[in-house]
């Protein structure tokens, strides 16, 4: 999740039919993990930690920590089918990060870097967003990163495929970041519940082509952006290997953009961070799924 300050969601450009994947990316075996053990598979995961092997961006104002009090499995969670990572916040005032720097929020980030890479297919999350996900400034996001971030492309030339992102209103969005279309993106959709609610389990998907992806939730399409389009701001980097990012972040630039709230913390309001220190907001992955 980039440099994010923007704050109207653009129509979804118009929908244009997109190519079947190649020969070479049909080869390539589908990743799945529905979290049904009894503990994060580690061969699967990397867990970043904020001062160790990740860095404070967007202004966010927690820190990822590796703790089973922030991430862990919930193998009883209601509605999930096998079992389900849970991402749960907490109220730390004070935190010290590895690298010296303070925090009074501590909450989780996992990546497959390294682990679980693809180029193209359909990349999907089910996923629950937190109880009473009207907060403001709650900010849970499935998305992808380009593999070649920390070998030779920095952010955005790597590229960046944001799935879902919830910002504490009524709707999810999406984006695309890349040179010349990052931050302040203008390739971003959005879309919204029925009756504004966006709690509940649904299935968000991105079926990511060599000329176009499209978005989906629960088999819905809702956005689509061929590569003519992206190409109208800048260069097009989506053709090499992401990997996946399930994250939890508590305020930061993106929220603020959206609820324009200074204090008690950029882009937290009081209400929300009374709810965080009332240990009830988590947020619920069921399963990561990527298909050719």
């Amino acid at each position: 999740m980039s440099l994010k300050t923007r704050v109207a969601i653009v129509a979804a450009t118009a929908l244009l039919p997109l190519s079947a994947a190649p020969a070479a990316a049909a080869e390539q075996e589908s990743f799945f993990d529905d979290f049904s053990g009894a503990s994060i598979d580690r061969s699967k995961w990397t867990v970043e930690v904020t001062g160790e092997n990740f860095g404070t961006v967007n202004s966010e104002q927690q820190a990822y920590v590796d703790s089973p009090d922030t991430l862990y499995v919930d193998q009883d969670a209601a509605g999930s089918q096998n079992g389900a990572l849970a991402i749960h916040p907490r109220y730390r005032p004070g935190y010290q990060a590895p690298d010296g720097n303070t925090y009074d929020f501590v909450s989780g980030r996992l990546k497959s870097q390294g682990k679980m890479e693809f180029t193209y297919g359909t990349y999907s999350v089910r996923l629950k967003l937190p109880e009473g996900a009207s907060a403001p400034g709650l900010w849970p996001a499935a998305w992808s990163l380009g593999s070649n971030i920390g070998s030779g492309a920095p952010w955005p030339e790597c590229g960046e495929i944001d799935l879902m992102e919830h910002v504490g209103e009524p709707w999810t969005s999406v984006a695309l970041h890349g040179p010349g279309y990052s931050g302040d993106t203008p390739i971003t959709g959005q879309q919204n519940f029925s009756g504004g609610n966006p709690g509940g389990w649904h299935v968000y998907s991105v079926d990511w082509r060599p000329d176009g992806l499209t978005f989906s939730v629960d088999g819905t399409e809702f956005y689509r952006v061929s590569k003519a389009d992206v190409e109208r701001y800048g260069r097009w980097v989506f053709d090499s290997p992401q990997f996946s990012v399930l994250n939890f972040a508590l305020g930061g630039s993106y929220p603020h953009g959206v609820n324009g709230v200074n204090e008690p913390y950029f882009g937290l309001p009081q209400s929300t961070v009374d709810k965080v220190k009332s240990g009830n907001v988590r947020y619920l992955v069921d399963w990561v799924r990527v298909e050719p």
